[in-house]
């Protein structure tokens, strides 16, 4: 597993696909800055590192999205180059080869999080004025990023399992965010129409746990619930993406 693991991270950091992604991300982080420093210049009293730090905790859902570039930036369209067949061929395990690639793509996605929010962090931290709220900011976002990573692991685990089973990336796409931000959506609805108990079960769908993520600052119960939730989701996910990649015909 570990030389797997080493050539997909050898395959992964060469890719310009990678470098150009982060790279836009940083530049729209370094456009938000501008525009709370233009406001700071400006004469707004209420622009500060505690205001615009808690911005993180706002975003919490775009971590959730952007899992669908990390499985991207991993899986990369193996259907369509018949890669993926050729490491099945080359008699490779399929639990190797599907762990290694989920493993890849969440090392990936941390990664990517630690530049893209200590990037921002240190630019609201050099750029406006501190108060005594610091600290109770910086804890808000270390509250905020500890119940969503398990969250997020959980839809990078959703993400691959769909890029695994179909073979069309795109298609793979869509139905991971049929089933992270439509199904949300239809359980209201059927918990409008039809009974409470859709609303319960949306309750623990990834989305909605990070939208109220905020509200629940230093709730250790609330936190306990995101990373139970969170690798409930993963455990499933995995395990049956997994269990279908086994009896899958790969072409």
């Amino acid at each position: 597993m570990r030389n797997y693991l080493t050539a997909e991270c050898f395959k992964v950091f060469r890719r310009k696909y990678l470098y150009v992604a982060l790279a836009i991300c940083l530049a729209l982080e370094g456009v938000l800055l501008w525009g709370y420093w233009s406001t700071y210049s400006w004469g707004n009293p209420q622009v500060s590192f505690y205001s615009t730090s808690m911005i993180v905790a706002l975003l919490l859902t775009f971590g959730m999205y952007a899992t669908f570039l990390t499985g991207d930036v991993v899986f990369s369209d193996q259907y369509k180059h018949t890669t993926l067949k050729n490491e099945v061929s080359y008699g490779l395990p399929r639990e190797r080869i599907y762990l290694g690639k989920l493993l890849v793509s969440l090392a990936v996605a941390v990664l990517a999080c630690a530049v893209l929010v200590g990037f921002y962090l240190a630019g609201c931290w050099l750029l406006f004025p501190h108060s005594g709220e610091d600290g109770q900011a910086l804890a808000a976002v270390g509250y905020c990023l500890a119940g969503a990573l398990p969250l997020w692991m959980a839809a990078q685990a959703v993400v691959m399992a769909c890029y695994f089973h179909v073979r069309s990336s795109t298609m793979g796409a869509f139905l991971g965010v049929a089933i992270l931000t439509v199904l949300p959506s239809v359980f209201q609805a059927f918990g409008i129409l039809f009974h409470p108990i859709f609303e319960t079960l949306r309750g623990f769908m990834p989305a909605v746990m990070l939208e109220d993520l905020r509200n629940h600052a230093f709730d250790g119960g609330y936190l306990a619930r995101c990373w139970i939730t969170g690798l409930v989701w993963f455990g499933a996910a995995t395990g049956i993406g997994m269990g279908l990649f086994q009896k899958k015909e790969i072409r």
